[in-house]
């Protein structure tokens, strides 16, 4: 029989040139009627260094946007260019052990230690905590707060709501209301009005009431020594506050006028462990909240929101906010949000960064000049073929968000790889005490209490390290 096997191995490999050849063929060269288009036959085979710096699940689901690690980059610059350019992102064997400090000048982090460092001269730091459902209920931030002010002085929660949708559940203050209308930033509605601080704005009804009580499980939100509530009025409006073991007492809201916030304001050395205010005959008047403190010290106040991905947040006028700014005065502003837009089947988030894009630009004009700091979504899981396993999504957004921070000139920390990386939700939905429900989601109150010590730790070895 007559061997082909020469000939065959020869037609193969004239076969593969001319292939090859047409990927050198420049792009839309046409013949006659027929434009041919452009080919590249190595393409799945070559491998250029974005991608192999990239993480492999992030790159799955949407690689275009991904960033390229390079070398550390962890120390300060010695001078600064004239026109600010954003840095490149820290080197991933620090992800969740360190602040990723991408502020212009890598001072964001100089910043707020220095402010924190002034509460020895009897300041008073305020951190704003834009959150979702991870943080609601106080769950980390409760235990965060205690810690901090433990550290460095304060008592009380700071900003409290009218109203809320977890009262029976917090651990750090009883919170009883009745006679309130709710606005908020994700509730849909005509003639929204003027959002306040915390995305929620309260109008009451004839008598409503707000009544807080402290709480001795943490040892600094038991008593505050301060109640100052925030309003707009058209006219003076009537109300009736009591402090514990007190007899009701008459004050008058005087008139703020439309658009600008009012405030008043009660103090007492003495301090109390129990408020409540009633308001008789309220007209037209809007509430958006109150804090209870005893400066100084550190207070984090919680804007956690069930269902905020973020965009929302766009919805804060920013002229309103500066407001509430110019009163409380922040020196750190936190964006931990992420959760809602995490799905198993997500295979693009160009439209979760283009969100993320304009609310981050969008919290820069409310709080302009302040430190800003991303938190990253933490670990979701899903089971899959009988096993709980990380969603696809969770180290996607976790780039996207930090690659954002980086373009914006923001503080980034990556809870996710700070938590434990992928699995790290089962793993804490099964110690023993659990730390997070069964939903592989949320954090159990023990689960805060683990994660914010994370937080204190990172934060006390940033302390140590930056030089301020």
């Amino acid at each position: 029989m007559k061997n082909y096997l020469n000939g065959t191995i020869g037609l193969t490999v004239l076969l593969l040139a001319a292939l090859l050849s047409l990927s050198w063929l420049p792009k839309g060269l046409k013949f006659a009627h027929f434009e041919l288009k452009e080919m590249d036959l190595l393409a799945d085979v070559r491998r250029t260094s974005s991608d192999a710096a990239a993480d492999p699940a992030a790159a799955e689901a949407d690689s275009t946007w991904m960033p390229v690690m390079p070398e550390d980059t962890l120390a300060i610059q010695d001078t600064l260019p004239a026109v600010f350019e954003p840095l490149p992102a820290k080197d991933s064997s620090w992800y969740g052990r360190r602040i990723e400090d991408y502020t212009p000048a890598q001072e964001g982090l100089q910043r707020f230690f220095a402010a924190i460092d002034s509460t020895r001269k009897g300041r008073t730091v305020r951190i704003a905590f834009y959150g979702d459902s991870f943080v609601e209920g106080d769950i980390l931030i409760g235990d965060l707060r205690d810690s901090l002010q433990s550290l460095w002085g304060g008592r009380g929660v700071g900003f409290v709501p009218m109203t809320s949708e977890v009262s029976k559940f917090k651990r750090t203050f009883r919170h009883d209301f009745r006679g309130w209308a709710t606005h908020s930033i994700i509730k849909k509605e005509e003639g929204r009005p003027l959002l306040g601080l915390n995305g929620y704005t309260y109008t009451p009804a004839p008598e409503a009431k707000v009544h807080y009580e402290g709480l001795n499980y943490f040892k600094n939100t038991g008593t505050w020594s301060q109640v100052r509530l925030f309003y707009s009025a058209s006219s003076p409006t009537p109300m009736v506050w009591q402090q514990q073991g007190g007899a009701p007492q008459s004050a008058t809201l005087k008139t703020s006028g439309s658009g600008v916030l009012g405030s008043w304001l009660w103090t007492d050395a003495a301090g109390t462990s129990a408020f409540a205010i009633r308001f008789p005959d309220p007209g037209n008047l809007q509430v958006y909240g109150a804090t209870l403190e005893s400066g100084p010290g550190i207070y984090i106040d919680n804007f956690s929101v069930r269902g905020n991905s973020g965009g929302p947040l766009k919805l804060l006028k920013p002229e309103f906010i500066q407001q509430f700014d110019a009163v409380q005065r922040y020196d750190l502003v936190v964006i931990q949000v992420g959760l809602n837009a995490v799905t198993n089947s997500l295979n693009n988030i160009k439209w979760y960064r283009a969100e993320l894009d304009r609310t981050f630009a969008h919290l820069k004009n409310c709080f302009p000049g302040k430190p800003i700091l991303v938190v990253s979504v933490g670990d979701r899981g899903t089971r899959i073929n009988g096993e709980i396993v990380t969603m696809r999504g969770v180290p996607a957004i976790v780039a996207m968000q930090r690659e954002l921070a980086r373009e914006h000139g923001l503080l980034f920390f990556d809870l996710y790889h700070g938590m434990g990386g992928a699995g790290s939700m089962w793993r804490l939905s099964n110690h023993k005490p659990m730390l997070a429900n069964k939903d592989y989601t949320h954090l159990t109150h023990e689960g805060g209490r683990h994660v914010s010590h994370l937080f204190v730790d990172v934060l006390l070895s940033e302390k140590a390290r930056v030089d301020y």
